[in-house]
């Protein structure tokens, strides 16, 4: 609206034009609604912290509560009885524990048939009601867990891992071996959860280290090494150490190293000069572990490998072979390359003091490699 050149009087409106000062009643009715305004949120505000604060409070109180009456169940006593089931539930699938057990073993008596229906979602429910089956002992617990795995995403198949690595049966070893060779969750996960089964997996873990996949191969003879003393795993580790894969060939070195046995030392000293660096590395650890002075030379020539993760490993194992160790590094000190010759003075200077016999090396020569 265009202004006219009409007298203003009080911002009404006049005969030839509009005001454009406001009157004061319009500014005590802005004033008195923003004051409002401002009444109505500083009262939610203070109601919701003053609520939020009330349910802290109840929060806490069903906590302190809930612990005194999970003490209880933990020490044998106490009943659940009086809780509801939703509460049951969320004792049932929290952290492994006395507590918890009873809680799934309530549960799986008074309501089985609604926690098998809930089994057979894909989704966290269903996750849970699984982790309650089979803490509580149902019978349908691992047909519902084979079944959940099939076509199941990484998700749901992380869940049943986590779900059976927490079972110390025969089944929940199969399931998770089941697991380990088809590759549906990370690997190096499953076998962390498969290394105290074993002993009781130790047959089919000899069988899959011959298996066409060298990754399973590989992943078998890493389980094997908990078990190595034993002759049936020493033989499939000096077998692995022909693959063709080199990770097996590495793996099959640190069985070897675990082993304490000097017999396979034939495939250790092959070892020492694979064409793959690791491999190398893991073959002179396994020296040093097993102590085998005989072959310390052929370990010392490795301070001077073109890689220099083998040469700390070979420094390493020298450390470990003692006099033999020192005698080994002692002949590297004329060695033509720097670092064998720097190492090698190291070595000397750190294990002469503790050989039965002090090694005299030539100080010239120390001071000069050190130089």
């Amino acid at each position: 609206m265009r202004r006219t050149s009409g007298a203003v009087k009080g911002g009404r409106i006049c005969a030839d034009g509009v005001s454009v000062v406001p009157s004061f009643a319009a500014l005590v009715d802005t004033v008195i609604a923003l004051g409002l305004a401002w009444f109505a949120l500083s009262a939610w505000v203070v109601i919701g912290r003053a609520r939020a604060d009330r349910l802290r409070r109840a929060s806490a109180r069903l906590r302190r509560e809930s612990a005194r009456e999970l003490a209880r169940f933990a020490a044998g006593t106490g009943a659940f009885g009086g809780w509801p089931r939703r509460r049951l539930r969320r004792v049932a699938g929290g952290e492994l524990a006395p507590a918890s057990v009873r809680a799934t073993r309530e549960l799986v008596g008074v309501e089985p048939g609604r926690l098998e229906r809930r089994a057979t979602r894909r989704s966290e429910r269903g996750l849970l009601a699984l982790r309650i089956l089979a803490r509580g002992d149902s019978p349908e617990a691992f047909a519902l867990i084979r079944q959940a795995r099939l076509g199941g995403r990484e998700r749901v198949i992380a869940g049943l891992v986590a779900i059976v690595s927490e079972l110390d049966s025969l089944e929940a070893d199969e399931f998770l071996l089941s697991v380990l060779v088809a590759g549906d969750h990370p690997r190096s996960r499953t076998a962390t959860e498969l290394t105290h089964r074993v002993p009781r997996l130790r047959d089919k873990l000899l069988a899959l280290a011959a298996h066409p996949d060298g990754a399973i191969r590989y992943w078998a003879l890493m389980l094997l090494a908990n078990a190595a003393t034993e002759a049936a795993v020493v033989a499939a580790a000096v077998e692995g150490c022909c693959d063709l894969e080199a990770a097996v060939r590495g793996a099959a070195a640190r069985v070897l190293g675990a082993a304490g046995s000097l017999e396979p030392l034939f495939a250790l000293r092959g070892l020492l000069g694979d064409e793959v660096f690791f491999v190398r590395a893991h073959a002179v650890r396994a020296v040093g572990e097993l102590e085998a002075g005989s072959i310390a030379h052929e370990a010392a020539a490795l301070l001077a490998d073109p890689n220099w993760w083998v040469r700390a490993a070979a420094k390493e194992a020298l450390l470990a072979l003692g006099e033999d160790g020192l005698e080994a590094a002692a002949a590297t000190l004329h060695s033509e390359d720097r670092f064998a010759r720097e190492a090698a003075a190291d070595l000397v200077l750190r294990l002469r003091s503790a050989a039965p016999t002090p090694y005299e090396a030539p100080f010239e020569l120390l001071a000069g490699v050190a130089g």
